[in-house]
């Protein structure tokens, strides 16, 4: 399957502490996504880093609710 995936350019923060990169995976593709740059990505992996902030999000603000 070589199929064009629609793409979107993003810069994740670089972050103390955390990973020179991220990694997405969709399916079978995986993507190593480095911080401080600005990379272009496929939208499908750009959707799961939006999930996967929002997921953090609202776990962040459980937590803050049960202090």
């Amino acid at each position: 399957m070589n199929k064009k995936l629609e793409t979107v350019k993003v810069k994740l923060p670089r972050i103390s502490g955390k990973d020179e990169s991220v990694f997405v995976s969709v399916g079978e593709l995986s993507w190593r996504i480095r911080r401080g740059y600005e990379v272009e990505i496929p939208l499908c992996a750009y959707d799961v880093l939006l999930n996967a902030e929002l997921a953090e999000d609202r776990a962040d603000a459980f937590i803050e609710t049960i202090h």
